[in-house]
């Protein structure tokens, strides 16, 4: 499988997530705009190699003095996570004013975080009610449309298998989008070809 595969493979996964996303916020009549609690300044730990070789194709794209920005950024957050043995909020590097510098490249959880969901794991079924604004607003709305995770978590863990066993990988994968971004801007980003 080559990059070009893989890439169009999350691409889509990704896009069936942004779908079932605007479904449950028209449903709701739900929407981020102008969040104070904004989940950019949330940190999140990624656990797929794939979404990480995917943004590096995101970064890839954008100039030099750009991704020096942007690398200056994920050292600050980086260090402010590593110093602090708290989940601080700090605002992820790959935001710019508001919003997500490489947004088609942004990962899963980035996608799906939010509203109402359903995700079977460890034989059982899982029920989240949504971000803090989310229950805040919607504290009395029946959760009676929920994303269902599960079907794009297996396609993701499908698609991850692939790349490790193409790229003979077996270690853990654990890192946040500042790790992430430094791995990619320092050439440490796993190689499909």
């Amino acid at each position: 499988m080559g990059p070009g595969e893989y890439s169009q493979r999350l691409s889509d996964i990704y896009g069936a997530i942004d779908n079932a996303y605007g479904k449950a916020q028209r449903h709701y009549g739900f929407s981020c705009k102008g969040c104070a609690d904004n989940c950019c300044a949330t940190k999140f730990h990624h656990h797929t190699l794939v979404e990480e070789l995917f943004l590096a194709e995101g970064l890839k794209k954008l100039g030099r003095d750009k991704l020096g920005e942007i690398a200056l950024r994920a050292k600050n957050v980086a260090e402010a996570h590593n110093s602090s043995p708290e989940d601080i909020r700090i605002m992820c590097p790959l935001n710019e004013n508001g919003l997500c510098i490489p947004y088609e490249y942004r990962p899963m959880i980035c996608r799906i975080h939010g509203v109402p969901y359903e995700l079977f794991r460890n034989f059982k079924m899982e029920y989240g009610d949504g971000c803090y604004r989310f229950i805040t607003e919607k504290e009395n709305a029946a959760k009676d449309f929920r994303i269902k995770r599960t079907e794009f978590y297996l396609d993701i863990a499908m698609l991850e298998k692939e790349i490790r066993e193409r790229l003979n990988f077996t270690g853990r994968y654990k890192k946040t989008t500042a790790e992430m971004i430094l791995a990619i801007i320092n050439g440490k980003e796993f190689k499909t070809d």
